[in-house]
């Protein structure tokens, strides 16, 4: 590990002991592998909203550790999200965003402060088992019209950036909602994309305060990032060729799939 804090008065709090190094950057090999997999990752984030943070999580553990997971997939999908904004921008419903990010930003930040001192393995599985929960509780929600409204948002913000701030992707859990909400396929994609990056950029300044956002981090994250703006347009033609009801059947299958990566390999 580097030599930990910094110069005395710079500003900056002092080095979590499992803060990721600045030497931990990747291997060539790795590199290509990150990239391939944050292809696979953004195209699926693409079509569902959700999912690329959950399939990097255990490669960038493999790679570089697992405490720099999350600082990593902050930037990460700060750029894979913006792109899927761009692309679906008309499509935006800005009440819901505004209603999310009013508690998401506060609950962000609680959650990057206190990732700084704990492991998350145990939060990691419970977010799993709700994932799986989810799919039968989306159907209910729709099958028996019941209607989430605007004022369940800033409840839905809070939870959201208090636990991602934890295990670094919990968007999966997310969709019953927005879905529930009647949002559908471009403005259910943009609206929980940009709810997505207002809540990953007070956490990303949190973890630049604690040292855990290095040189090897953000160069990282920006690699992944660039690489997620391809695979976010390819899964947004996808998403136009797509009827309602097999999007919807792509949604739950994903959210079992990344259910179970959660509790069998939980971040930690």
């Amino acid at each position: 590990m580097h030599a930990r804090g910094g110069a005395v008065g710079d500003g900056r709090a002092p080095l979590p002991s499992s803060a990721p190094s600045l030497t931990d950057v990747p291997a060539i090999g790795s590199w290509l592998v990150l990239g391939m997999g944050a292809l696979v990752a953004s195209t699926i984030g693409g079509v569902a909203g959700f999912g690329g943070g959950a399939i990097m999580i255990p490669l960038l553990a493999w790679t570089m550790g697992t405490k720099a997971t999350v600082p990593v997939l902050t930037v990460t999908m700060l750029l894979g999200n913006a792109a899927r904004v761009w692309f679906s921008r008309r499509e935006i419903d800005a009440r819901v965003v505004v209603a999310f990010l009013a508690a998401a930003v506060p609950a962000s930040v609680a959650g990057a402060l206190l990732y700084t001192h704990i492991e998350s393995a145990g939060v990691s599985r419970m977010i799993g088992g709700f994932m799986l929960l989810s799919v039968p509780l989306r159907r209910g929600i729709l099958g028996r019209g019941v209607r989430v409204g605007l004022r369940h948002f800033p409840l839905i913000g809070a939870a959201f950036g208090f636990l991602s701030a934890l295990v670094g992707s919990v968007g999966p859990i997310m969709s019953p909602f927005f879905l529930g909400y009647g949002l559908r396929k471009g403005a259910y994609l943009a609206t929980d994309s940009l709810c997505t990056v207002g809540a990953y950029i007070p956490r990303g300044i949190v973890f630049g305060r604690y040292n855990l956002l290095t040189a090897s981090t953000m160069a990282v994250g920006l690699y992944l990032g660039i690489v997620m703006v391809a695979g976010a347009w390819t899964g947004r033609r996808l998403v136009e060729r797509m009827s309602e009801r097999v999007f919807l059947y792509v949604i739950d299958g994903l959210l079992v799939a990344f259910g179970l990566q959660f509790l069998i390999w939980p971040a930690r």
